[in-house]
């Protein structure tokens, strides 16, 4: 029996981020389209459109553009933590390093200063 396939979504949703936001856009100039209209002809059915479609669409909009940028952050965020595990682990892979070593001093010290009274 084979296990379950997890599914990435934050991976599916993040390789979708350019079609995505170009959708929110396109939403954000019909809902745009849809205010200017009912400001440009002031009669009732422009102005209830404006404020109900326009209204959602705008907000489809913006719900889009928000998740999108979530989705891009928690993207972002797991990739420095894969980066960081790699990192981590090839640095406990590697050789233990030489000790440093002082400088030799050949050079004698300069004596301490005194205080002036």
């Amino acid at each position: 029996m084979t296990a379950p396939v997890q599914r990435d979504w934050v991976a599916r949703i993040h390789a979708w981020t350019p079609r995505i936001l170009s959708i929110a856009a396109v939403l954000t100039l019909i809902g745009l389209g849809l205010m200017v209209w009912s400001m440009a002809e002031p009669t009732p059915m422009p102005v209830i459109l404006a404020m109900s479609v326009g209204q959602g669409v705008g907000i489809l909009a913006f719900a889009l553009f928000a998740g999108t940028v979530l989705v891009d952050q928690l993207h972002a965020q797991r990739e420095r933590a894969a980066h960081d595990a790699l990192a981590r682990a090839e640095h406990a892979a590697s050789p233990a390093r030489a000790p440093e070593v002082a400088a030799p001093t050949g050079a004698p010290e300069a004596p301490p200063r005194q205080a002036s009274p």
